[in-house]
């Protein structure tokens, strides 16, 4: 019973905050009126275009480091073309596949092995670092892209690691950009 009371009780304080009448206070400042919305441009890249690009690095990413455990993209590429400035890929990878650490049949992961861990993985940055490379100047050179001269391609892969990794010296992103009119590839490895 008393908790009925407390209930209800505390429904009506707010039901009574709302009929308050609201004071209006004065406004010296005009209204703006509304912003004007500019012609929009259709852009020269198509979403078609974009994903069939954004699946052609997925397969190259993935297919980098070898057969026996390649580089591990975890999610979907994604591309977008900004005009006037170019077209940005970006997509989260995985150096190799690693183990989450816990699992039916696997407890914990072992010194040793997170030591072969990181030496694979130590050994697919220089090789991610190429796969970003050609495919910024396969889409720069690219037709399908429709890219202007005063445009630049940015190709990025953002490296994730699992929280038992000693990720110390290890590269948090590799970023691959190109600026047509130079022609200048610059590929970092941050």
């Amino acid at each position: 019973m008393k908790l009925t009371i407390f209930l209800a009780a505390i429904a009506i304080v707010p039901a009574s905050a709302q009929l308050a009448p609201m004071k209006q206070t004065p406004t010296t400042v005009a209204a703006k009126p509304a912003a004007t919305i500019g012609a929009i441009e259709t852009s020269p890249v198509s979403l078609q275009t974009l994903r069939s690009l954004e699946k052609d690095m997925d397969t190259r990413i993935s297919t980098t480091g070898g057969a026996p455990n390649p580089c591990n993209v975890l999610g979907p590429t994604r591309g977008l073309y900004v005009s006037g400035l170019g077209a940005v890929f970006s997509a989260e990878v995985e150096l190799a596949a690693t183990p989450g650490g816990i699992g039916l049949f696997q407890t914990s992961v072992g010194p040793e092995q997170k030591a072969n861990i990181r030496k694979l993985k130590q050994s697919h940055v220089p090789l991610l670092e190429q796969t970003l490379r050609d495919m910024a100047l396969s889409l720069a050179s690219s037709p399908v892209l429709k890219l202007s001269d005063n445009d630049q391609v940015v190709v990025a892969a953002r490296l994730v690691y699992r929280s038992w990794e000693d990720t110390t010296g290890m590269p948090g992103q590799i970023v691959a950009h190109i600026d047509r009119r130079g022609g200048t590839l610059k590929v970092e490895v941050q």
